[in-house]
Order: structure tokens, then C-alpha cells, then sequence
């Protein structure tokens, strides 16, 4: 009987210590996060460790062709938690894609992966976030993060300023942007709303805007060309980089990864 007993122990500390292996290796995670009556789909991409991690939040562009998957992957061999996610009413998730529901749905991720349940499950540091937006996701990046004091760094790679490139002073701009929406059959959008809800806004959205804020973030804006250098050497407390490529970085990703992963640790 006390042989048994033994036996019992030992099968209760093995069965204990592979399950706290098991719980340290890096994971991906398919999650579903509700904003108001919508649902949207994100994929979480979990370091190895146990420890709480700083979390790196992908924003992809319009429509988000290019989604960074391969940078997911270096940050995460370099010990960071990615989460990837797609707006409201881009690449299946409900909803409708609208500007304003793109920088509403950050915060909406952001306090999901906040409440402790989710932060305990995915390991995931509190107050410890770096929004990493491309194109569309880099101005969207820069106008939300500064605001929220759980976003320390903030990468913007290829930003597009909405507010400084589409304005009622820009008939033509604004016929080819929505020429270009309109063949975008993986978002649900009204053209005509999204163009008028952005003119509306064009001097909020427009990145220079956010001088206007007192913000103690480390922020980065990495370009493939100078064709952004005339507003975004008017923001303070950034830095800028150039990496000679297209608007996706094609030819240059591993030279991207590395600038990435190297600012991210040194910041």
C-alpha cells in the first residue's frame, strides 16, 4: 500500500512537470474578439517561456495583401508574442471597414488581450505592447498609439497619411483612391462613406496631428523611398529610416527583419 502510495506521488509530479514543459513551449492560437456586434478573427503567434512577454500588434494595410507573417515569426523566435488581426470588414471578419473602426478596433484588441484571463493564457506582458502597422496600418499605428499609454514603441512601415493625402484640395487623389477601393471585393465598404468620413477628419488624421499630444513613446517610421520624408520630418521623437525597396519590402524582408528586431531591443 505505502509502495502504491510512492507510485502515486511520483506519477502526480511527473504528469505536473511535463504539463509545465508542455506550457512553456511557444504556441499559435486562432482567437475570435468581439467589438460591439461584431466578431473579428486574430491569430496569435506565443513565444516559448512562461514569463509574461512584450507583445508585438500587427496592423496590415489596405487591403492587407502584405500581412508581415515572416516578421511574426523572427519576432517570435527572438522571444516576443505577435498578434495578427483583421479590422471589421476586411478578410472575413464582421462588420464594416471604416477608418474609425480601424483605430477602434486596436483598442478594443488591446483590452482583450489586457483582461487577465487571456493575458495568463498567452503569456503576455501588460502595458508592454508595440504596434508594428504597415501602409494603412502604419498611420492607423502612429494615431492610436500615441494615445495609449499600454503602447510603448510604435513601427511604421510605408505609413500612409490619410489625413495628408486625401483632402477636398485633392479631386484627383481622392477619384484614383476610390477607384482603387472599389476593386477591393475582401473589404465590406461603402467608398463613398469612407472617403467622406476621413475628409471629415482629415486634420485628426493627418499623422502631424499627433505633435499636438504629449507622448513619451519610442516611435520609428521605416520608408522604402523619401516620398514621406516632407511630413514625417515634422514629427517629434521619431526616428526614420529608409530601406531601398518597394511599398512592400519585397526584395529587402531579411534587412527589414533585422532593422526591426534590432531597434525593438535597443528601445
Amino acid at each position: 500500500m505505502k509502495n502504491k502510495k510512492y507510485i502515486t506521488i511520483i506519477l502526480l509530479f511527473l504528469s505536473f512537470h511535463n504539463y509545465s514543459q508542455s506550457n512553456s513551449k511557444a504556441f499559435n492560437e486562432s482567437l475570435i474578439i468581439s467589438i460591439n456586434q461584431d466578431s473579428i478573427s486574430a491569430y496569435a503567434f506565443i513565444a516559448k517561456g512562461a514569463a509574461p512577454k512584450e507583445t508585438v500588434i500587427l496592423l496590415h494595410g489596405l487591403p492587407g495583401n502584405e500581412k508581415n507573417i515572416d516578421l511574426a515569426e523572427k519576432l517570435r523566435q527572438d522571444g516576443k508574442n505577435v498578434i495578427y488581426f483583421n479590422y471589421r470588414g476586411s478578410w472575413g471578419s464582421q462588420g464594416q471597414f471604416l477608418y474609425s473602426n480601424c483605430l477602434e478596433d486596436i483598442s478594443k484588441v488591446i483590452d482583450y488581450l489586457t483582461n487577465d484571463i487571456i493575458s495568463k493564457k498567452l503569456r503576455i506582458k501588460k502595458n508592454s505592447f508595440c504596434l508594428l502597422g504597415h501602409s494603412l496600418g502604419g498611420g492607423i499605428a502612429v494615431l492610436h498609439g500615441v494615445k495609449d499609454n499600454r503602447v510603448k514603441k510604435i513601427i511604421a512601415l510605408s505609413a500612409f497619411n490619410a489625413g495628408y493625402e486625401l483632402n477636398n484640395d485633392s479631386f484627383d487623389e481622392l477619384k484614383s483612391f476610390q477607384n482603387y477601393l472599389n476593386k477591393q471585393f475582401m473589404l465590406n465598404i461603402d467608398t463613398k462613406k469612407f472617403i467622406s468620413e476621413v475628409l471629415n477628419h482629415y486634420i485628426s488624421w493627418n499623422l502631424l496631428f499627433v505633435n499636438s499630444y504629449q507622448f513619451d513613446k519610442r516611435l520609428i517610421f521605416i520608408d522604402e523611398n523619401k516620398n514621406n520624408y516632407s511630413w514625417v520630418k515634422s514629427i517629434k521623437n521619431s526616428e526614420y529610416l529608409i530601406i531601398d525597396s518597394d511599398h512592400s519590402f519585397s526584395d529587402m524582408r531579411n534587412e527589414l527583419a533585422i532593422e526591426v528586431l534590432k531597434w525593438i531591443n535597443k528601445n
